[in-house]
Order: C-alpha cells, then structure tokens, then sequence
C-alpha cells in the first residue's frame, strides 16, 4: 500500500504543516505548485527532501485560489483550465528536472480534485492531456470517478485513493468541511479507518454504514494540524498489514 501526503505547501513567510517530519513517514508526496500554496524555493526545498527520503514526487495543481487554499469551487472552461494545469505541472517537471528527479504522479488539489473527479468529464481529460504531455505516467484519485474513466480510457495508469483522515458520505464522497467531525483529528481514529481500507478494502461512511473502497493509495493531509502524529499511526498499520510499496 501507498501513503501519500499533500506536502510544499508553504509559501513565503507563511508556513503550513511540517515537511521535514513527515517526508520520512511516506512514500509519495503531492507537491503545490503555486497556485494554492508553495513557491519556487518551497518547491525546490522539498524535491530535495523527497530526494533524500527516495519518496516519490507528485504534482499537485489547483484552482488559482490561494486565499481559500484552493478549496473553493470554481467552473473553469476546458481551455483555461488547460493553460492552468500546463503552467502549474510543467513548473514542477522543470524544477525536478533540474535536480535529476523526476515527477512520478499526478493528483489534483482540494476543490479541483472534486471538479474532476464528478463534476466535468472534459476537466478529467484536460487532466489527462496534461499527464501526458508532461511524461507523467501516474494519475491518483478517487475510484469510481471521471478521473478513473478517463484514465483508462487513455491507457494511463490510475491508482485509487482511499483517505485516512476524512470522513465519507454514503456515495463514497467526502463530507464536506464545513461539517463537525468531517476530518479524522485523532489519530488512533484515523489510523483504524485506514486499517479497514487497507485490510478489508471498506470504509464506514457517515450514516454508519459500510461501503467498498478498493484503493491503491491512502491520504493525508499535510496542512492539518497533529499531521505528524497521524502519520506515524497509520503507518504502523500499514506496515503491520504487510509494508510500505
């Protein structure tokens, strides 16, 4: 099993999560690129973490929303969203490039990971070309999605996410933000949620009832608070269950 994290998400003097701490408990990481979080040195800095750790390196574009942290939805023509998905991913390839790595995955961010997923089968393309086009042969994302369709539709290799540290709805979204108990804080809580996707590849939703999820890789989030803590919780299981891959 996979564990990914959202990671490079500082920018400036502003600082969010902590990179260095949780670079060696993963073995993905999805990099902003800038336009919800990051900036060139961010950038820079931790493709030479991920480097040092062997983690593989992903590229993570979002809806230009930096002041909503790229969680707010937006409709974006197939066009423009194109343009924006080129100027965010090719930046990272540059970057990594130049230091003689190279960007294994793509997972889109926050509302944009939505918007492709179930809201516009175009965008799910868009994302595609663009995996394409920049040489990246990994697309993460949710099963049973737009993403999943247009990816084997295009021959791309898709890997499913599950999510430790999110609650999910009934129809396998997951719950909006806004609502109490939408994320996993504890981390005993999370790390037995990603113990039952991993292991019986099923979720307990919010209605209490339990739904499949056939996943390849597990999330967290890197921006959340005690994101360490969590991660060393749901790595245990995971390497109890059979390791790390």
């Amino acid at each position: 099993m996979d564990l990914n994290a959202d990671l490079g998400e500082s920018w400036y003097d502003q600082k969010v999560g902590n990179d260095a701490a949780l670079m060696p408990l993963i073995n993905s990481c999805n990099l902003a690129c800038g336009f919800h979080g990051g900036d060139a040195s961010t950038m820079d800095r931790t493709i030479r973490l991920a480097q040092e750790h062997n983690v593989r390196i992903g590229a993570h574009p979002s809806f230009p929303d930096r002041k909503h942290f790229g969680r707010k939805m937006m409709d974006v023509p197939a066009e423009q969203l194109l343009h924006l998905l080129r100027y965010q991913v090719f930046a990272l390839v540059g970057m990594a490039r130049a230091q003689g790595a190279t960007v294994h995955h793509l997972k889109p961010h926050g509302a944009l990971y939505h918007y492709v997923s179930y809201r516009d089968i175009r965008a799910a393309e868009v994302i595609v070309q663009v995996c394409r086009e920049a040489e990246i042969g990994v697309l993460y994302g949710p099963p049973g999605s737009f993403l999943s369709d247009a990816a084997r539709e295009n021959d791309l290799e898709f890997w499913p996410e599950g999510f430790a540290d999110r609650a999910y709805e009934p129809d396998l979204k997951l719950a909006n933000r806004n609502l109490p108990n939408a994320t996993l804080d504890d981390p005993q809580v999370a790390a037995a949620q990603a113990r039952m996707i991993a292991r019986d590849g099923e979720v307990r939703c919010t209605d209490g009832g339990v739904r499949p999820l056939q996943v390849r890789t597990i999330c967290l989030h890197g921006d959340h608070a005690g994101a360490v803590k969590r991660a060393v919780a749901i790595r245990k299981v995971i390497e109890e269950l059979g390791g790390i891959s």
